[in-house]
């Protein structure tokens, strides 16, 4: 089950992993660094300082990355928690060019309460965008609605209502105006009541058939077992626009007590094309299993994305011994924040963060986790199951030493806002007409500062882009402005599934880092309390992702026309090939987490491809880096992994 964060005042840091350096700033290898959280097994409903000197290393680059984007602020919220795991669709983009948006709103600051939390709503007609919204679109306290648009032009919010322990339907019949009806029974309830809803249709620009998962009321919350599950999954569909609804709460094949013990909110997500549904569903402490249908719900296969090493695990009473040993285990895991995509063969991909954990002492308090866990994972159904996929994405290395720096932060507290998620997570997926993958997510940015009192580094969101089913990526592209001394985060991105020439996306944007709800004595976060965070739209050209990414941009200054390293992960052989534009000297060194160069060659490079074979048979399993300087060039570093 999913788990939210209790801090405790003995966070440490790996001796191993850490060194201190005279600006009071942790630097970590990017990859892995030991620092352990208590985290608890409970959901809640969720009733200027800077630094100058890292903020000048990062700004040209980061306005290299952010030329060409189109920015709205569309609205804005008191109620600063998004999701609690994955990101839901919150954006529509029609074939008639119109959007629509939503979000979980707090139109006031009322010191944490968030009496009035709903959706808030921003629809742009073609030409103009509606006024930020100053009231939520239900007639009660709802929470993390999702929207849809039919073909038909019906439009749809779909969120939970904490008040009826229900689904919360808020529909009208013409998309972009029109008084909003609201009910608690459009979709029938399990017993015990269904929150934390999906929802989708059929077509990625608005579909007559509509999807829907939830899950049942956990008992931590007041609810009660469902076939087996503390929290079962359900699946309902309604293939009229909304009229009436033929599958209500199917539990989709695999999701059963037979492989889970229960699902957390919002730790799954779902997405279709025509009759093809797939949904991804899992947590840090189980399984990640995907539920593909190709007759639009009525039967079901399983897969098995990612395998948890003891099957239904229970942390409240057994520890994380893997190997029977009687000694708890780090165990290498997901973050229960998760992406799901089809391609346009029905080709079904899934994303989620990396992340750690260790319980050697089961309790009613849960397990710990390692939050400077990074990586972000990419995973098809023509790779293996049980395996969890590639590492495609994580920190970037702005400062280009082959650290990730962290300032210093107050006892007890991480260095960048607590999310309880991989440093680089909260992924949404999307295909154009082309078969073009495009990956958004967000990630703790190297050495950019908070404005809080006590600093902390702020995340951004990026996009990345693949041509060739996700073995190759672009540089990311990173979409939040930059601007020294007042560095903003960026968070919760969705992306709508219609890329049609622009990729479209919504993201929550304010100077705080993390979260703060509710505003408890031990929240961690709490500058957020009462500060309201902005909900931005934007639209960027799919050819400014390749042409200002990061890397590219450095790429194109020097005698390098392109760099590749393949495969990635590898195992016993790799290929590095470097694209030159002249005759040149390469220096190749591949180096290990804590900086070490483990490999070094050097050799005489010419005009075009040059393929330079690497034998990884001594290297162990685990992230690397490996660098390429050509004649009296930068160096240019990237990373990738070793799989034994």
């Amino acid at each position: 089950m999913k788990k939210q964060l209790l801090f405790t005042t003995s966070i440490f840091v790996s001796g191993l992993l850490c060194a201190q350096v005279a600006n009071k700033a942790t630097k970590i290898p990017s990859n892995l660094a030991n620092i352990a959280v208590l985290k608890t097994k409970t959901i809640d409903d969720k009733v200027t300082n800077s630094n100058l000197s890292y903020q000048s290393k990062v700004q040209v680059k980061n306005a290299q990355k952010t030329i060409a984007l189109t920015e709205n602020v569309i609205g804005n919220t008191y109620y600063d928690l998004q999701s609690n795991s994955s990101v839901g669709d919150r954006i529509v983009v029609n074939a008639d060019g119109t959007i629509a948006t939503c979000w979980t709103f707090e139109g006031a600051a009322d010191g944490g309460a968030y009496t009035n939390r709903g959706t808030g709503y921003a629809y742009y007609n073609g030409s103009a965008w509606s006024a930020a919204p100053t009231v939520r679109v239900e007639n009660a306290r709802v929470g993390w609605g999702n929207i849809v648009n039919t073909r038909s032009g019906k439009e749809y919010i779909l969120s939970h209502n904490g008040g009826a322990s229900a689904l919360h339907m808020a529909s009208r019949t013409a998309k972009g105006t029109g008084a909003w009806s609201n009910s608690t029974t459009f979709i029938a309830n399990a017993t015990g009541g269904n929150w934390w809803p999906r929802m989708v249709t059929s077509s990625p620009t608005g579909g007559d058939t509509i999807y829907s998962i939830s899950i049942t009321y956990p008992v931590a919350n007041g609810g009660t077992a469902y076939n087996g599950l503390d929290g079962a999954l359900l699946f309902s569909r309604s293939t009229d626009a909304g009229a009436t609804w033929d599958i209500v709460n199917q539990q989709p094949t695999g999701f059963t007590s037979a492989n889970y013990l229960g699902f957390g909110g919002d730790a799954y997500a779902i997405t279709a094309k025509g009759s093809t549904v797939a949904i991804v569903a899992g947590d840090s402490d189980s399984d990640v299993g995907l539920a593909k249908s190709t007759d639009g719900g009525v039967t079901w296969t399983y897969k098995t994305v990612y395998q948890f090493p003891i099957p239904l695990w229970d942390a409240t009473t057994t520890s994380s011994d893997v190997n029977g040993d009687a000694v708890a285990d780090t165990i290498s895991t997901n973050d229960g924040s998760f992406a799901i995509g089809l391609d346009n063969n029905g080709l079904a991909y899934v994303s989620y963060g990396a992340y750690r954990l260790l319980n050697d002492a089961p309790s009613a308090n849960g397990y710990s986790y390692f939050p400077y866990t990074d990586g972000l994972y990419l995973w098809n159904e023509n790779m293996p199951q049980n395996a969890g996929g590639t590492i495609v994405a994580g920190i970037e290395d702005l400062n280009g030493d082959n650290y990730i720096s962290f300032p210093t932060p107050t006892s007890g507290m991480l260095a960048f806002g607590s999310f309880g998620t991989s440093l680089s997570s909260y992924p949404s997926l999307a295909f154009d007409a082309t078969n073009t993958m495009y990956l958004s997510y967000s990630a703790v940015v190297d050495s950019m500062l908070s404005l809080a009192n006590d600093p902390k580094l702020v995340r951004h969101v990026y996009i990345i882009k693949s041509t060739d089913g996700g073995a190759t990526f672009t540089d990311p592209y990173d979409v939040v402005p930059h601007s020294s001394g007042s560095e903003s985060e960026g968070m919760f991105p969705s992306m709508a599934k219609n890329v049609n020439g622009f990729v479209h996306l919504i993201y929550q944007r304010d100077f705080y880092p993390g979260y703060a709800v509710p505003p408890a004595t031990g929240d961690v976060d709490v500058e957020n309390v009462d500060n309201p965070s902005d909900i931005i739209y934007i639209k960027v050209p799919v050819s400014e992702i390749m042409g200002n990414a990061v890397g590219v941009k450095e790429l194109a200054s020097s005698s390098v026309d392109g760099l590749n390293f393949y495969p990635n992960p590898a195992s016993t052989n790799a290929t590095i090939d470097v694209v030159l534009k002249e005759t040149a000297k390469m220096d190749i060194n591949i180096l290990n987490a804590v900086g070490q160069t483990v490999y070094s060659t050097s050799v005489s490079g010419n005009i075009g491809s040059n393929k330079v074979e690497v034998n990884l048979n001594n290297l162990s399993a685990g992230l690397y880096f490996y660098q390429v300087k050509v004649a009296n060039g930068k160096a240019i570093t990237k990373k990738f992994a070793v799989e034994k």
